[in-house]
């Protein structure tokens, strides 16, 4: 009668050890899948570091943009006071002619 329930034992633990087996195959497949998901994220973060290190050359040359729109304001403000200076002394010139032109 022991023999028989050895037997029965043993059987179930072949299945429980074939159901073991399927479960590390399972695992390993698993892990396979984690590993590439672990790559792609690797990748990922090479990509988000070059758009950061773009992000930040674009903003360096924002930066720049904003310094040479000033510049330029700077020069359009001096080039309006020279306008304003030039108009004055057309007006001197003008009034001048006037009186050349009444004396005359």
């Amino acid at each position: 009668m022991r023999y028989g329930h050895a037997e029965i034992v043993n059987e179930y633990a072949e299945i429980a050890n074939g159901y073991a087996e399927i479960v590390n195959e399972y695992a390993e497949i698993a892990n396979g899948y984690a590993e590439i998901v672990n790559e792609y994220a690797e990748i990922a973060n090479g990509y988000a570091e070059i758009v950061n290190e773009y992000a930040e050359i674009a903003n360096g040359y924002a930066e720049i943009v904003n310094e040479y729109t000033e510049i330029a304001n700077g020069y359009a403000e001096i080039a309006n006071e020279y306008a304003e200076i030039a108009n004055g002394y057309a007006e001197i010139a003008n009034e001048y002619a006037e009186i050349t032109n009444e004396l005359a």
